[in-house]
């Protein structure tokens, strides 16, 4: 019957359409970055008003990094790293201490356990109208990188 494989055209096309807005929901909370040697997993990254790079950036401004990620070592002390590439040059970017932005659990981080950072990133008036790629590292007294992501924003 016609009748019946229109109707299982119909439905199958209505099931894939929600599938499609449900993935595109979940991932609206996210940043899309590019891995830079994380030791732990990082189940996801959000940046203030950036789901898909380049972020634009106003001056001044402080922008909200929130990165989730299970260690794969144990930490004591974390520090945030954050450099900015502009040109093929590095340049070091104010980092605040790691353990007080953990929103999730606490310092000393433990292998296996799931922890939510949460940092302002400053963005000062001073700094030029330029497109700049982020490195930001969530490392421990060891230098373990338990966090490194790397995305493209441009400051105006």
């Amino acid at each position: 019957c016609v009748c019946g494989s229109m109707l299982s055209y119909i439905m199958t096309r209505q099931v894939v359409v929600l599938l499609v807005v449900l993935l595109l929901e979940g991932w609206a909370a996210a940043t899309f970055y590019q891995d830079c040697g994380s030791d732990a997993e990082v189940l996801e990254v959000s940046i203030t008003d950036c789901d898909i790079p380049p972020c634009i950036v106003p001056r001044p401004s402080s922008q909200h990094v929130n990165i989730t990620f299970i260690p794969a070592h144990e930490g004591t002390i974390l520090d945030t790293v954050i450099n900015a590439n502009i040109g093929g040059v590095d340049f070091p970017w104010p980092g605040p201490s790691g353990c007080p932005l953990l929103v999730q659990g606490s310092c000393p981080i433990q292998p296996g356990q799931t922890y939510k950072y949460s940092s302002l990133m400053p963005v000062y008036a001073e700094y030029p109208a330029v497109s700049v790629v982020v490195t930001y590292k969530i490392t421990d007294e060891n230098e373990v990188n338990h966090a490194c992501i790397m995305f493209p924003i441009i400051l105006v």
